[in-house]
């Protein structure tokens, strides 16, 4: 399956609250990563490897749009407040990593002959899980 940018968007939610989609984003990566812990032992002439502890963080970047029921607003009231939020990353409809997550930071740039941007960092807490439709 190919996806394309059409079909992607970002979505959070804060607790039990309906989930805002982050409008005007441009991109989104999910970064998940694994620390890989050295066994060294006495004698032994190469170094064992084994799998450790999970993690996972996100980054979006696009055009700042500041509304007041937005998405972006509500990424900054949870940047202020430290509220958990799960972010849900979107392939398409039906294809997404979804994981509970916290506002990192954020970034807004503004040139003098530009528009706005807005570079948003999210810290995973607990996994990030992938949704696949059932075939």
């Amino acid at each position: 399956m190919l996806y394309t940018g059409v079909t992607g968007k970002l979505s959070i939610k804060q607790g039990d609250a309906d989930a805002v989609d982050i409008v005007h984003i441009a991109n989104w990566s999910v970064d998940l990563s694994k620390e890989i812990l050295e066994v060294l032992s006495f004698g032994d002439e190469y170094k064992e490897k084994v799998p450790s502890i999970k993690d996972w963080s996100a980054s979006a970047d696009g055009t700042a749009d500041f509304a007041k029921d937005g998405g972006q607003k509500a990424l900054v009231d949870a940047f202020d407040s430290g509220a958990k939020l799960t972010g849900s990353f979107y392939l398409d409809e039906t294809t997404f990593l979804q994981g509970d997550c916290f506002v990192e930071s954020l970034t807004i740039d503004h040139a003098a002959d530009g528009k706005a941007d807005i570079s948003i960092s999210l810290a995973g807490s607990k996994a990030a899980v992938l949704t696949v439709p059932a075939e």
